[in-house]
């Protein structure tokens, strides 16, 4: 697995929000910025966005990236990170 490290989003893309309720009813929610290589994912707060951690677009499109994006953040909240194949993630997840 790769190493969790901060994306430079200076010149990022919003592309809006996931949005699901993890098997145990609680809400999760995240912001979604789209930079050259990868598809950032976390929170925004009032000191700006809180990088989560990133999925890579590997050549896919946006719509297939978003999908297995939200597939991979699902599983890390109902069955556990080790479950999880795409998303690199930091600590504060």
């Amino acid at each position: 697995m790769k190493e969790w490290k901060v994306t430079d989003i200076e010149h990022a893309k919003y592309l809006g929000t996931i949005e699901f309720q993890d098997d145990n009813k609680e809400w999760h929610n995240f912001h979604i910025l789209e930079t050259d290589t990868r598809l950032v994912f976390g929170g925004v707060c009032s000191v700006g966005f809180t990088e989560s951690g990133y999925i890579e677009k590997d050549d896919m499109s946006i719509d297939a990236t978003l999908q297995e994006l939200s597939v991979d953040l699902e599983t890390f909240y109902n069955d556990g990170k080790s479950y999880t194949s795409h998303i690199v993630h930091n600590e504060r997840m």
